[in-house]
């Protein structure tokens, strides 16, 4: 709701900014209350549904009747909130799974286009705080079944408006009642609702004061009372209740800002879609969707193990705090007095008879065994909805990668239906930012983005420069000239896909296959990019030979470069001879083919002892670097073997 629309197409009362001198009809105050309060009645269960559930997240988990209950027993009340601990590490599993966007071509000429919308899309989300944002509304899906963003246009200091975002509070979301998808996409409107100051409402429309003045009283009634504004909400103090209601007219998404009495602002819709259509920018997801078309969240489900395992904690504490007492009729004086008095631990009971001859506590160990046990299956229930002790991570320390990654993909498989609706509602979020950068981005500015190293990188966009092709000036990088045949998604877990390939490799090298240790480190998950390099650095220098292997080396080149200056002129003496007026009568008659097949196996075997110098000098270096690690190695060999002798000496004295 506190969007910059006057950088798009808004217009205050009813004109648009965008038809300037045509008169467009937008729905009337009539309609708009209409819509609102469709909702309000339609979606009464849904709504206190979803305050249930929030409580429930917090804590508030018990009546007043039950907690009147347990003071007259003078019970704490104890609450074992097990819901906000399984949504809480649903919201971890997806920040475990958290992949970055990415921009993929559908032809190859879209390949830069597609790398230069990614470089954006990540620069927004890094400018807008989008990995806590998200996390939010991850866990408000979880909670109340509904969850998502506004789009914003905010001003900039590049001389056009910048992209902006902010999560919609659940409890202020309104929408169609007969929207039934997921997704929201068959919704004919949908918006927020807040109270604001009214000298607040005032400085945002001063045109419209009459209005806001006349709105004091006639708001009220637009409320789905959230919990929280009944603590700060005073009546003495004027407020008044400002709806932003997005609604599909004539084809078209139109939008309009209004109170109880008067609409505010309206106008056309200042985002578009891929096709060029006018597109809302309430970007939300359900986690669930009944059969009467109410959405829910992880609550109405844990709702009903949470409330057992509450109840029956409180029944197991109150039978180990009580006594059950068997007494004849005539065994007291007064019945009352003897409860009181035995349950004290210093109590005096005063018997008829002699000591507990006619009065005796019963023996409770079998509801106390039978509740606990119920008490255990309340829990176990609970604990197996969504991410069990794989998910999270326990119990599999001594496991692969990819062992691990298999047995989180079995247990999320229940949330199944949650993540792709989070995981769809997060692309369409890409999708939007990327569009809405098109049509807005026209001023020359650098980007920021990270690489998957950490490592920042600068992209200029906009930027006028000279075409290669034509010599000519050109804009560079243009957003508004790409392309839109762009589809985003969502790219692959590079590290998880590095931790495979390092688990892969390391039992090959465990087997005993050759992999460089070069090859390891640089594939490594848990060594940063800057001690990476450093890593590689000295792994160099350490292969480079020292002065002495530099000296072997140098002279079997030289004597390389002997041996082929002596082979060369043999050949060329053999060639000579060869000839019948050059041949000497006494010298045998050996055939030029033979004589370089000699020659080429004696460069071959020269080669080949040269190669033979080389793997010397290099495994004399890594004996070398390896030296001190092998004789630390053998003295905690030694250490342990001495240890372990001394131990088996104490045993056997023992003994």
């Amino acid at each position: 709701m506190q969007a910059d629309y006057s950088a798009g197409t808004p217009t205050s009362g009813s004109q648009s900014a965008s038809i300037p001198q045509k008169q467009v009809e937008y729905w009337d105050i009539g309609k708009l209350r209409r819509a609102y309060n469709d909702y309000l009645g339609n979606k009464r269960a849904e709504i206190d549904e979803a305050k249930d559930a929030r409580r429930y997240y917090h804590g508030a988990q018990w009546t007043e009747k039950q907690i009147k209950v347990l003071r007259a027993r003078n019970q704490p009340v104890h609450t074992d909130n097990v819901i906000s601990r399984k949504i809480d590490g649903v919201v971890g599993v997806l920040e475990r799974m958290r992949q970055d966007p990415k921009a993929y071509p559908r032809t190859p000429q879209h390949e830069e286009g597609a790398d230069l919308a990614t470089a954006v899309i990540r620069y927004v989300l890094d400018q807008q705080e989008w990995q806590p944002k998200s996390s939010e509304a991850a866990r408000d899906g979880a909670i109340e079944g509904i969850a998502g963003i506004e789009i914003e246009l905010i001003q900039g200091d590049q001389g056009d408006p910048d992209i902006g975002f902010e999560i919609v509070e659940p409890d202020t979301f309104f929408y169609d009642p007969r929207s039934y998808r997921a997704d929201f996409s068959d919704a004919r409107y949908m918006g927020v609702s807040k109270w604001m100051d009214i000298e607040l409402a005032k400085e945002m429309f001063p045109d419209k004061e009459d209005a806001i003045d006349a709105s004091v009283e006639t708001g009220t009634d637009l409320t789905t009372h959230p919990d929280r504004e009944n603590m700060w909400y005073d009546s003495t103090n004027k407020h008044i209740r400002l709806v932003d209601c997005w609604y599909k007219h004539k084809g078209k998404w139109c939008w309009s800002i209004f109170t109880g009495a008067d609409i505010l602002m309206e106008g056309e819709s200042f985002l578009v879609d891929e096709k060029g259509e006018p597109q809302c920018k309430y970007i939300m997801y359900s986690s669930g969707v009944d059969h009467d078309g109410d959405r829910y969240g992880f609550v109405r489900n844990l709702k009903s193990p949470q409330d057992s395992i509450n109840y029956k904690k409180a029944k197991v504490d109150h039978i180990m705090a009580s006594r059950r007492l068997i007494m004849t009729n005539v065994s007291v004086e007064d019945v009352e007095v003897a409860r009181r008095e035995w349950a004290k631990p210093d109590g005096v009971v005063l018997v008829n008879g002699g000591p507990n001859s006619e009065i005796k506590a019963d023996d409770q160990s079998f509801d106390f065994a039978g509740w606990t046990k119920l008490l255990e299956l309340s829990r176990t229930e609970i604990e197996n909805f969504g991410p069990n002790p794989a998910v999270l991570g326990q119990g599999v320390e001594k496991q692969s990668g990819r062992a691990i990654q298999l047995l989180q993909q079995a247990g999320i498989a229940e949330l199944g239906p949650y993540i792709v609706g989070y995981k769809g509602w997060k692309v369409r979020v890409y999708r939007a930012i990327w569009n809405a950068v098109q049509r807005n981005w026209t001023a020359e500015r650098w980007i920021r983005v990270t690489d998957d190293e950490g490592l920042a990188q600068f992209i200029q966009v906009n930027s006028l420069g000279i075409d290669p092709n034509t010599g000519l000036p050109a804009i560079i990088n243009g957003l508004g000239s790409l392309d839109v045949d762009i589809i985003i998604d969502e790219g692959p877990d590079t590290l998880n896909m590095q931790a495979d390939t390092y688990d892969a490799l390391l039992a090959l090298a465990q087997a005993g296959a050759q992999v460089p240790p070069a090859v390891l480190i640089e594939l490594s998950p848990g060594i940063d990019s800057r001690t990476k390099k450093k890593v590689m650095g000295l792994i160099e220098q350490a292969s480079q030979p020292g002065p002495e292997q530099q000296l072997q080396i140098a002279g079997a080149q030289a004597e390389i470069e002997e041996r082929k200056s002596k082979t060369m002129l043999n050949v060329a003496k053999a060639q000579e001879a060869g000839r019948p007026e050059m041949q000497s009568p006494q010298a045998p008659e050996v055939p030029i083919e033979l004589q370089s097949m000699k020659t080429m196996a004696e460069i071959d075997k020269i080669e080949a002892d040269t190669q033979k110098s080389y793997a010397d000098a290099f495994k004399t270096a890594e004996e070398a670097r390896l030296a001190p690690m092998k004789a630390r190695q053998e003295a905690i060999d030694r250490q342990a073997d001495r240890q372990s002798r001394e131990q088996q000496f104490r045993q056997r004295s023992a003994a």
